[in-house]
């Protein structure tokens, strides 16, 4: 939104969906089901597993909010990620037994780069003021508070379904809360390289969350919160 910091992290919220797609993509708009969840154990790759790195510079996601209610057009749409992805993928013989250790560096989220927002059909400008707050407000205590949580971590603990459009179970830990999310995906794979592309929705409710609102209620942020990425990962080799 333009200017005020909201209640409830709902960009943060919508940053961490995304990177349950870190070792496949969703293919298309689909809500998605979350639960509160306990934190999983790291995965160890196994002597014959294969483990994949990903390369956060090729790899790259982006969240679209916006405005809603009679006011929104006082409001600003904003695109929010950046190249923020690391970690790694351990994969066995099918693709079944795929597991994802997944990082976002949070200090490095961007804001309204002119060729994000261009891509979601949004004017490219928008003013520093405009940006700069949003993302003042998105990194500060209020949100994602980067100073004590710098990182998002993300582990998948199943993958059901076709190795090239499995459906991806993965646990998010934002801050102190975890959460399970599960989204059909489609992967993308070589010898040495692995990647996986796609886009979703989700709401606000999906995360027990009050969209953040003004103006008793004429402005607010807006359902469904859009989702965009490419993640890739590459062999030891590759």
């Amino acid at each position: 939104m333009k200017h005020p910091s909201p209640r409830n992290s709902v960009l943060a919220v919508a940053i961490v969906v995304v990177t349950v797609t870190g070792c496949a993509a969703p293919v298309s708009h689909e809500p998605a089901e979350v639960r509160p969840a306990e934190w999983p154990a790291a995965p160890v790759p196994a002597s014959d597993e294969k483990v994949w790195q990903v390369e956060r510079e090729e790899s790259e996601l982006l969240v679209r909010v916006d405005p809603a209610g009679p006011m929104a057009r006082l409001g600003h749409s904003h695109v929010v990620g950046g190249a923020v992805l690391s970690g790694r993928i351990a994969t066995g013989k099918g693709g079944q037994s795929a597991r994802a250790d997944l990082e976002i560096d949070v200090a490095a989220l961007e804001v309204d780069r002119p060729e994000w927002r261009a891509q979601f059909g949004l004017d490219p400008e928008l003013g520093d003021e405009a940006v700069s707050g949003t993302r003042a407000n998105l990194l500060g205590k209020r949100v994602l508070d980067a100073a004590n949580f710098p990182t998002i971590a993300i582990r998948t603990v199943a993958i059901a379904g076709p190795d090239w459009m499995p459906r991806v179970t993965a646990r998010i830990r934002l801050r102190d809360q975890v959460r399970e999310i599960a989204v059909p995906t489609a992967v993308f794979r070589t010898a040495d390289r692995l990647e996986a592309v796609g886009r979703f929705e989700f709401g606000h409710a999906d995360f027990g969350l009050e969209p953040f609102t003004a103006a008793g209620g004429a402005l607010r942020v807006a359902d469904p919160i859009r989702v965009r990425f490419r993640i890739v990962a590459r062999t030891a080799g590759g």
